[in-house]
């Protein structure tokens, strides 16, 4: 897994090249096979030579990666001072907050660099062997080891709800919205996690999943289930949510009115 974890890093830009090479010189080879640490030891050489050669020069993805981290930095920002927030969703805001900040600063890997290492790790045997064999509570863990990432594991429908269920069986809230984050406008369906966070009238979650994919969301349909429970305490203080309150129209927010 150690291996598995640095390429996921380095390809999700949290790792720059030399950091790349100081992590896998690091890595103990007495976990793996002869024909594996001969792979490994060949990984690095190229590496090196693509750190020589290739220069790195700003993409759009990284472009992007620093809108992303400016956009949760105003959201965390917007509310870690509402003084409606209790101890443990201060303690969270202030985590993840000082988590983008740190990011932020990060010199990345890009361009023709990035693109060259990208490729060559991305077809290494030993690393996509030990991809394949990860069950559905490791690969949830091993994607949700961050927010939100340029270049999550291509993965379907079916397995991305194998990973849900995955998590609900483990309780892993924190996972199971990371995982949402993750796949943002990535063409997946939301609904079994919005399912799960109001089953278990969670709405510190659920207010956090609407606010951070709400595009990806049938918020008419939310509207729905959360009245369907008739928990009013629940449903009350979903709708007081202040950030999320502006993302519902005038006739979904009159609708949660007249039921209250």
């Amino acid at each position: 897994m150690d291996l598995v974890n640095i390429i996921y890093r380095y390809v999700n830009r949290f790792l720059n090249s030399e950091q790349l090479i100081e992590a896998l010189e690091n890595i103990d080879l007495k976990k793996f096979s002869e024909e594996e640490v001969n792979e490994i030891i060949k990984l690095k050489k190229d590496i090196k030579e693509i750190i020589k050669n290739i220069p790195c020069e700003i993409d759009e993805i990284e472009i992007q990666r620093e809108k992303n981290i400016n956009k949760f930095l105003k959201l965390f920002d917007k509310i870690k001072n509402n003084p409606k927030n209790d101890e443990k969703t201060k303690k969270f805001i202030d985590k993840k907050y000082d988590e983008f900040l740190k990011d932020k600063k990060e010199i990345r890997d890009c361009g023709p660099r990035y693109n060259k290492i990208f490729e060559l790790l991305n077809n290494n045997s030993v690393y996509i062997k030990y991809c394949k064999n990860m069950n559905d509570l490791e690969l949830l863990n091993f994607i949700t080891q961050y927010i939100s990432v340029p270049v999550p594991p291509l993965i379907n429908q079916e397995v991305f709800n194998a990973l849900v269920l995955a998590g609900i069986k483990e309780d892993k809230k924190e996972a199971i919205w990371r995982l949402a984050m993750t796949y943002h406008h990535r063409g997946k369906d939301f609904s079994k996690i919005i399912d799960y966070f109001i089953k278990v009238r969670d709405d510190y979650y659920l207010a956090e999943l609407i606010s951070g994919v709400h595009e990806d969301l049938d918020l008419d349909s939310i509207i729905d289930k959360v009245l369907k429970t008739n928990d009013l305490k629940f449903i009350k203080k979903v709708a007081s949510t202040e950030y999320i309150e502006p993302i519902f129209t005038n006739e979904q927010k009159e609708k949660v009115k007249k039921f209250i």
